[in-house]
């Protein structure tokens, strides 16, 4: 199931991929913006959206992780640094997305666009 997942997802991101020049070139017409900083950005959504994928799997690991100690009636206060690794590889991911962020935001500041205009640019492959 997963691996279909992975396929349509792929699927997806390569028909989308061959839009991302000929639609950011427009986009760059019509705000009239450096294309540079548009696809830019476009990688820096992709980016994201791989890391909030990575993060929603390493929560998904860390309930399981949860829910096997507790159906085993093991969950204590003793053993929660088992989870520590998980945890601490979730808030790596979140800095991550903050840090990419953060740079839209500088590419949006020095580029005076607004929120729509970074809303419409597609993320890349």
């Amino acid at each position: 199931m997963e691996e279909k997942s992975t396929e349509k997802f792929s699927q997806v991101i390569s028909s989308t991929a061959q839009k991302i020049g000929e639609t950011l070139s427009q986009l760059a017409q019509k705000i009239g913006k450096e294309t540079g900083k548009l696809a830019k950005i476009a990688s820096l959504k992709a980016e994201i959206f791989r890391l909030q994928n990575d993060r929603k799997n390493k929560l998904e690991e860390l309930g399981e992780k949860m829910l096997k100690l507790y159906k085993e009636n093991a969950l204590t206060v003793e053993n929660l640094d088992t989870f520590k690794d998980t945890i601490n590889s979730i808030l790596e991911i979140e800095r991550e997305i903050d840090a990419k962020n953060m740079e839209i935001k500088k590419i949006q500041e020095e580029e005076k666009m607004t929120d729509e205009e970074i809303s419409q640019i597609p993320m890349s492959q």
